[in-house]
């Protein structure tokens, strides 16, 4: 007896079946939209790059990356684990060939050797937006504005922006009395306030192995995120802090023009605000920061972040570039849409199912198929087994097609094609040379 293989996923990794994987196609359509009305151009990279170019030939690097094996080759070479890394391979690369400021998006799968959990994968797609070559807080500002618009148009409301400055955030250790060498880990213990609670914060900053800190450095750290509320009151008791700190009022003023571009671009206020607790996991940023979370998903974490990284195309090139940016988790923002169930239902890709049950009406059949695709109206024809009307049409039901043909023997001789209104539960007999007119009109095709 033939043994078979368990059609097993790896841990990490999901399937798209069709109706989801349309639902992400336009997901994916409805952010390219919004980028593009901002005036951001595409640009691709390749999956895999050479494993310094990822790593910034730094043997501590963190990230769990995947390391591909090849056969008869020297060269280490890894999967990318995201998207702005390789941008700043091309903007050294092609410096000389890129006008700046340089916008750009790009959308594609990246990889991550993590847990799996919850909206979080080992594979996923990240849609990236960046400016190049602009070093004021008004491009900070705009990729924020991008952020609200694209999550709007995606039909979400509950959502907040939340921004802090990673200047102000490197001037904790003088201010909370703690080493500098253990900042990058107290950030990366501190960035999880989005997902636990303040007790859970603490406990790790006094225990963690290389980041235990003294309680009165905690209780400082505890009152510094504390800070809430209106941004302009935020920032004043924040300078109150940070006085003694130039690196801190450096992030401080930053913030306050960005919250008056921040305003003046529309943002609704509802929708962004200043928390100190947000630190992003990579330590390229250099300025503002930003991420996304949904006030009705918070379980899910950030969908869409980013910031200031003005160093990191300096890793290839003595050019020094200013940077800014975000990225659209896509699997994690679909996977939140889809446990809100706010997501539009595909169950067919084709808005017209052209009915074959008469073997002499097959060529028949398919011209019309062919007029109608050709026209702009996505047509399928029946290929499955049923071979009855009444059997395809039960097909029809369940796939929920807006438009269903009958077109048999009877049909030809009288020169008309019946249409079937699925939803409505109403049928037409139409000319066959006004099908096409017919269908547009009634599925709105332009």
């Amino acid at each position: 007896m033939k043994k078979y293989i368990e059609p097993k996923l790896a841990s990490g990794f999901r399937d798209y079946l069709p109706s989801d994987a349309a639902a992400r196609e336009w997901m994916v359509e409805t952010i390219k939209t919004t980028f593009k009305r901002f005036g951001f151009v595409p640009l691709d990279t390749p999956g895999a790059e050479r494993e310094e170019i990822l790593t910034g030939g730094d043997p501590e690097f963190r990230k769990q990356i995947f390391k591909l094996n090849l056969s008869g080759q020297d060269e280490k070479t890894a999967l990318r684990f995201d998207l702005t890394v390789p941008l700043a391979r091309v903007i050294a690369t092609y410096s000389n060939e890129i006008a700046k400021p340089f916008k750009r998006y790009q959308v594609g799968n990246v990889w991550r050797g993590e847990r799996a959990q919850a909206g979080r994968f080992r594979e996923f797609t990240q849609f990236d937006a960046d400016i190049v070559g602009a070093p004021g807080v008004e491009a900070d500002a705009e990729i924020i504005s991008l952020m609200y618009e694209t999550l709007a148009a995606l039909g979400l409301e509950n959502f907040v922006i939340k921004i802090n400055n990673r200047k102000i955030l490197n001037a904790l250790p003088d201010y909370a009395g703690f080493p500098e060498n253990k900042l990058e880990k107290v950030l990366r213990i501190m960035d999880k306030l989005d997902r636990e609670k303040w007790s859970g914060v603490e406990a790790e900053l006094a225990s963690v192995s290389g980041a235990a800190l003294k309680k009165e450095s905690i209780r400082i750290i505890g009152n510094f995120l504390e800070l809430k509320g209106e941004s302009k009151k935020v920032l004043k008791e924040a300078a109150v802090l940070f006085k003694n700190s130039s690196i801190a009022e450096e992030g401080i003023l930053e913030l306050g023009e960005l919250a008056k571009d921040v305003e003046a671009l529309g943002v609704p206020a509802g929708n962004w605000a200043i928390d100190f607790s947000v630190a992003r996991g990579l330590g390229y940023y250099t300025g503002p920061v930003f991420e996304a979370a949904l006030t009705d998903c918070p379980e899910i974490g950030s969908v869409f972040s980013g910031g200031r990284y003005d160093g990191l195309v300096s890793r290839f090139s003595s050019v020094n570039i200013p940077a800014t940016g975000a990225s659209v988790g896509v699997d994690r923002l679909f996977a939140a849409l889809q446990k809100m169930d706010i997501l539009p239902k595909f169950n067919s890709g084709a808005r017209a199912l052209i009915l074959n049950f008469d073997e002499a009406s097959r060529g028949f059949c398919e011209g019309l198929a062919t007029e109608l695709r050709r026209g702009g109206i996505a047509t399928e024809i029946y290929l499955g087994q049923e071979k009855n009307l009444k059997g395809q049409l039960n097909y029809a039901i369940k796939q929920n097609y807006p438009a269903v043909l009958i077109a048999g023997a009877e049909e030809r001789k009288k020169g008309i094609v019946q249409i079937k209104d699925i939803k409505n539960r109403k049928q037409e007999a139409v000319p066959r040379e006004d099908i096409l007119n017919y269908l547009k009109n009634f599925l709105g095709v332009r």
